[in-house]
């Protein structure tokens, strides 16, 4: 894969532009940054050594492009080609194309496979999509943002495009359309082709490799859409597509639950739907109190508090420059990308990864860059820029677009904080409340005190916000649409939120506030009746004992797995230290990580599974090159094999937490052969010799998720200390059928008879060679399989924290 270098005098700028390209390719791209100096008082600057050492970390035998900024950026980058090898001179290309479309567009092509010839040729050409969006070729300049999309040009337009033009239907059957979530499917499945792509919405187009293009399109449920592809890669996009829309665009649960028979929400859309239920329910609203609609149950009595969330204030100043404005909006947008990127490897990360997509999305950029152009602070037009993108969202067709306004105004927000410095005054709680506020943004939720914050009431907002989402997972009592509650609510006065009823009290009789008094008793008892069962053992009818353990992705999922029950970590996904930022995790960071999670379960069982990565979850930090099927390729333990320095580094974490916490043990991924157990064994065994460790007594366990492991088990148990089946892998490979394709849902099913005949033979297997078998995929934690898996001999289940109450409740009935 042809290299990427950005040379550029800011490292931030450069970090933004590499942010920008990254997600454009979903990590698939190899990049490298030599940019700004080490020097805290004068950052600003570059560095002829630095060029040099990113010029050899990307560089292959396909070469490398690099792309700079002006000035010294350029001198030093041709003062590092007189320092490097001859050899590798004739494989370095400079070219003058803009850094940041340039960079991008070189990006993509390099992603794609192509030689640099073409890669060079993207990039050089990348200003051609600005030229055309604003109209250069036209008989006039045109607004960016108004538009009509038509006019857009895909920033992997082929060279030659003189191939037949495919296009695919489809019929969109995502309860709320082609919101934000499904946008961001379709622009990261196409955005490395190399074709001529465009979405269609009767006569209305998009450039299907925008996200808020797509989105701005409005599709609602029950819509047909066409895909036209023409290029090199049309017909690899067109399948692409085909298998994403079938997978309805990462929606298959959400379309196989709505009504069979009653079409999209019974044909009368979200909007009518959503419309219907508020006013049914302020017909229905008792006297004395309001009416909302319902998002998270629960009942709570407290002081109102009011919160109001203001936009930082455009700072009046000087225009400072185009360059030095765009730095400033490059620089904001990319620590907000940041954070977002941190909050999206979290709890609910999908709402956050959707928002990194909206903020990376390069209509944004291009629409700053005219305004800059045109002498317009960096302030002012973010604000401008954002301001028309909320409002075409505010009047889509659907209600749930409508609602992603919140999610615009949000980003829109933390872009603006990072401009100012602006916080605004925060909100100081003092005692628990019930909060009201006119709306809330999914950022403004994730960050409540759930022990002073007891439940929300909202005057706007819906019920499929993300706002309501992070609400109901963060088990808060919350109404939205509650008309005229802040013009009735004053600051201090004692309220009532019923969220069973929908209702809101503010001066309810004697009787009625004695009646929801007891509603919140029985309420808050039932929680802590679930929490303290919890804590007991999971014994059966007949006197067994079955470890229920939970799976966590991090530290921060530590607290709510012990709350629930957890007796042990049957699953710590590593994943999370790899995947929040750009940079590798260190020996030392993967340490500590490991050592405080094992601490804080004292003698319980930790088991953390070795990286299970590649394929079709890259690493940003560790760029793989893309493969044809990688369900089938480089993944799990094969990856880490092939990259023993990358593997290296874990185990001595692992064994030096170990070494501190022997509750720890080791589980490795995508085991095939007896083979790859003892190659992981083996690199144990040195590096516990450089780490001056005689025989540690780590534990060492394997997943069972490949068939070749089942067929290979009796082997395999004489090797490893403990199996654990992962039924998601193992469903899909046993029953040769993808389980993110809708098409075929009925076979990836754990309960096809060849599914439970891999699993009784691997519990079997165990139980005789005297080894633990435990599951930690999803059918671990679905009571309906329970009585099915302790039949077949399974000693430990490993599940979602929140799936443990019932699921040891169900094994105490069996």
């Amino acid at each position: 894969m042809v290299g990427i270098v950005v040379v550029s005098h800011s490292t931030l700028l450069a970090q933004g532009v590499v942010e920008l390209a990254t997600q454009m390719t979903q990590g698939k791209a190899n990049i490298a940054i030599a940019a700004g100096v080490d020097d805290p008082e004068n950052p600003i600057g570059t560095d002829a050594i630095a060029v040099m050492a990113a010029i050899e970390e990307v560089c292959d035998d396909d070469g490398v492009v690099v792309l700079m900024d002006l000035g010294s950026a350029l001198l030093s980058t041709e003062m590092a080609l007189e320092l490097l090898d001859p050899e590798l001179v004739d494989k370095v290309s400079l070219i003058s194309a803009p850094i940041v479309e340039g960079t991008m567009a070189a990006s993509v092509a390099a992603a794609a496979g192509l030689p640099r010839e073409a890669v060079i040729a993207e990039a050089s050409s990348a200003l051609n999509v600005k030229k055309a969006h604003l109209g250069e070729t036209m008989d006039g300049p045109q607004d960016g943002l108004d538009k009509d999309d038509s006019n857009l040009t895909s920033l992997t337009a082929p060279q030659n495009s003189g191939g037949l033009t495919l296009s695919f239907e489809w019929q969109v059957q995502n309860p709320h359309g082609l919101h934000a979530r499904p946008a961001a499917a379709i622009v990261g499945a196409l955005a490395s082709f190399d074709a001529d792509l465009a979405l269609f919405k009767g006569e209305q187009q998009a450039n299907a490799k925008s996200l808020n293009s797509i989105a701005k399109l409005g599709v609602r449920c029950g819509e047909l859409i066409r895909l036209q592809a023409n290029g090199q890669m049309a017909q690899q996009a067109i399948d692409a597509f085909t298998q994403l829309a079938n997978d309805h665009f990462g929606e298959t649960a959400q379309v196989g639950s709505m009504l069979v028979g009653e079409g999209c929400f019974g044909e009368q859309g979200g909007e009518n739907l959503e419309e219907t239920l508020v006013q049914s329910q302020e017909n229905a609203a008792p006297e004395g109190a309001l009416a909302g609609i319902r998002v998270s149950d629960g009942v709570a009595i407290a002081p109102a508090a009011i919160l109001s969330v203001a936009m930082p204030a455009v700072p009046k100043r000087e225009f400072a420059g185009a360059s030095a404005e765009m730095t400033a909006l490059n620089n904001a947008i990319a620590q907000v990308q940041q954070e977002l990127a941190t909050e999206a490897a979290g709890p609910h990360g999908a709402i956050f990864e959707a928002h990194g997509l909206m903020l990376a999305d390069p209509e944004i950029i291009s629409a700053l860059e005219q305004m800059v152009a045109d002498h317009v602070t960096s302030e002012q037009a973010w604000l401008a820029v954002m301001e028309a993108l909320a409002a075409q969202y505010a009047a889509a067709e659907s209600q749930y677009m409508r609602e992603r306004e919140a999610d615009i105004r949000d980003i829109t927000r933390r872009v603006m904080v990072a401009l100012t410095g602006d916080k605004g005054s925060a909100l100081t709680l003092t005692e628990p409340v019930v909060l009201f506020a006119r709306d809330l943004m999914p950022s403004d939720v994730a960050s409540l005190d759930k022990s002073k914050v007891l439940a929300i009431c909202l005057s706007e907002g819906g019920k499929t916000s993300h706002s309501a989402i992070l609400a109901r997972a963060m088990g808060i009592p919350a109404l939205v649409k509650t008309k005229g509650c802040l013009e009735q609510v004053h600051a201090g006065d004692t309220v009532i939120l019923d969220g069973f009823a929908g209702h809101l009290w503010f001066a309810p009789t004697a009787d009625i506030a004695q009646a929801l008094e007891l509603k919140r008793q029985q309420w808050r008892d039932d929680i802590e009746t679930n929490a303290a069962k919890a804590q007991a053992a999971a014994v059966t009818k007949t006197g067994n004992t079955i470890s229920v353990l939970a799976n966590i992705g991090g530290p921060d999922d530590v607290a709510q797995a012990l709350a629930c029950g957890a007796e042990g970590v049957g699953l710590f996904r590593t994943e999370f230290l790899f995947q929040q930022s750009d940079a590798l995790p260190s020996e030392e960071e993967q340490y500590q990580v490991y050592r405080d999670i094992a601490a804080a379960f004292g003698a319980k069982p930790v088991t953390i599974r070795s990286l299970d990565v590649g394929g079709d979850k890259p690493l940003v930090a560790y760029p793989m090159p893309a493969e044809e099927n990688p369900f089938l390729g480089q993944r799990g333990v094969r990856l880490c094999l092939a990259h023993p320095e990358l593997f290296a580094t874990q185990l001595r974490a692992i064994l030096r937490a170990h070494a501190e916490q022997p509750n720890i043990q080791l589980m490795i991924p995508m085991i095939a052969t007896v083979d790859e157990v003892q190659q992981v064994k083996a690199l144990l065994v040195q590096q516990c010799a450089q780490l001056g460790l005689s025989d540690t007594g780590l534990a060492v366990g394997i997943m069972i998720e490949v068939p070749a492991a089942v067929f290979n088990a009796e082997a395999l148990a004489k090797e490893v200390d403990f199996f654990s089946i992962g039924t998601n892998d193992l469903t899909q490979y046993v029953m040769a059928a993808d389980r993110g394709n809708s098409a075929i849902a009925e076979l990836v099913d754990y309960f096809q008879p060849a599914v439970i005949s891999a699993i009784a033979h691997t519990c079997d297997v165990a139980n005789k060679a005297g080894i633990s078998v435990s599951m930690c995929g999803e059918m671990a934690g679905d009571t309906k399989a329970t009585e099915t898996l302790l039949s077949l001999g399974l000693s430990k289940f490993s599940a979602s924290a929140a799936l443990l109450p019932a699921l040891k409740e169900t094994i105490r009935h069996s």
